[in-house]
């Protein structure tokens, strides 16, 4: 994201640069190529950065990889601004766009690789760091240690080897060994432990099945060194920490990519505003003293839900019960009686979210996502359902394709929440900006058209 703001920066200083120099020697512009000008190539400057992307959220990146992504970037960026603005008839001197093209290249090229070496600097004097174990004491770990965890530049604090062969086996050195494979699981819950990589000979994988799921569920991304391809039976992202060690990640989350991270933060903010100014303050004024005086009890319901990363934060809604003690620990159900006539209309209309356009606002959610539940109900399911805990590393929605695809509401069975997560999870694996835009446009139908389980 500050890369992004930074290419918008230098951008638009070199196009008001050549300006001023144009101005000073031909005259000056016309206001309406100037005007125009302006708003086109920042739209054909985002356009592009969307479409290629920036790569500097990777670990490892290398300059010529940067260059050849700039060169791609900048490309398209003036094919969109020349076809731009031939369809809005302004005419600009050829000389002075081939001066802006090489200006911004050049500009953008070495801010870009300047924030990579101030990357590099900050991870030396430990920041931006991912604390990481590697499972295995062998010819691969030590291969992955050597080559990139000891290289101060990617960013990593190594904490340690655990792997179960005899210590005369050991290829790596034996007081970097924390202890067994058995170990992983204590001095995770005692350590801060982000990232687990497996490096086990082929012999050993079933035993690094365990400690898979207890990272699955406990919020830790695990990776696997691909000699375990057998391992996985399901698709999964693979990338490289340098040129020659690949690795597996169990899925591929699109929303890691800085770019995506940027276009849904932007969606929101400009959603989420639009609607704070405008339909929030009306809802309000109609909606604030109906709640009031038909019920005892504040306007706004405040409750403490599970967001990403499992970090809790307080998600607000209109008040649509009753204020009682189980509110923190019991799900409405059909016919409850601590729902109010207000309530109730709220609630199958799904008016009663409304002020988490304020949540999206401020950060704790996305007006897309898998739903924040309940602390108790996440301590409770966590430990019922493989893999619920990964439906967290998304930030929490408004709505989500689980709600418009069945699972909205109550719970009754443990296969509808079940359900509910494979929905989430999928979400996060497969998520695209349109993807959002169709869930949106699927919740408003089902808005307009009633759904069974609102209430």
């Amino acid at each position: 994201m500050l890369v992004a703001v930074g290419d918008f920066l230098w951008i638009n200083l070199s196009f008001l640069l050549l300006i001023y120099l144009y101005w000073k020697q031909y005259g000056p512009f016309g206001y309406h190529e100037f005007k125009y000008g302006f708003v086109v190539i920042n739209l054909a400057y985002a356009i592009s950065v969307f479409m290629c992307g920036i790569i500097l959220d990777k670990r490892v990146v290398f300059s010529e990889k940067i260059i050849a992504l700039v060169t791609k970037t900048i490309s398209l960026f003036a094919i969109i601004v020349l076809a731009s603005f031939s369809v809005l008839g302004i005419l600009l001197p050829a000389k002075f766009w081939i001066l802006f093209l090489c200006i911004t290249f050049l500009f953008v090229s070495i801010w870009r690789i300047g924030f990579r070496f101030l990357l590099k600097s900050y991870r030396r004097h430990g920041g931006n760091t991912r604390n990481i174990i590697i499972l295995g004491a062998g010819r691969v770990a030590n291969k992955v240690y050597n080559s990139n965890i000891t290289n101060e530049v990617l960013g990593y604090k190594f904490m340690g080897f655990f792997d179960d062969r005899d210590p005369a086996d050991y290829r790596v050195d034996p007081q970097l060994v924390k202890g067994t494979l058995a170990d992983v699981e204590e001095f995770v819950k005692e350590n801060q432990v982000d990232e687990i990589i497996c490096a086990l000979p082929a012999g050993d994988d079933r035993k690094a099945l365990p400690i898979m799921k207890y990272a699955e569920n406990n919020l830790i991304r695990f990776m696997i060194v691909p000699d375990f391809m057998r391992f996985i039976t399901r698709s999964v992202s693979l990338s490289f920490l340098d040129n020659s060690i690949p690795i597996v990640s169990l899925r591929e989350e699109p929303l890691r990519k800085g770019y995506n991270q940027l276009l849904k933060r932007t969606f929101d903010i400009l959603v989420s505003l639009g609607f704070c100014l405008t339909i929030f303050p009306i809802l309000f004024i109609i909606l604030a003293p109906i709640i009031k005086y038909t019920s005892k009890g504040p306007i706004f319901f405040k409750q403490k839900r599970t967001g990403e990363n499992g970090n809790e934060f307080y998600c607000l809604k209109f008040r649509t019960m009753e204020v009682n003690a189980d509110a923190d620990s019991v799900q409405a159900t059909k016919g409850d009686s601590r729902v109010t006539p207000i309530g109730a209309f709220l609630r199958k209309t799904n008016l009663d979210e409304i002020p988490q356009f304020l949540n999206v606002l401020i950060g704790d959610m996305s007006i897309v996502g898998p739903r924040p539940h309940m602390l108790k109900h996440t301590e409770m399911y966590s430990q019922l359902i493989d893999k619920y805990m990964v439906r967290h590393f998304a930030k929490p929605g408004i709505t989500g394709w689980a709600q418009v695809t069945g699972y909205r509401g109550e719970t009754k069975e443990l296969s509808e929440m079940e359900g509910r997560v494979k929905q989430d999870v999928w979400y996060i694996e497969n998520w695209t900006f349109w993807l959002d835009i169709k869930i949106i446009f699927k919740t408003v139908k089902n808005m307009l058209k009633g759904e069974e389980k609102a209430y």
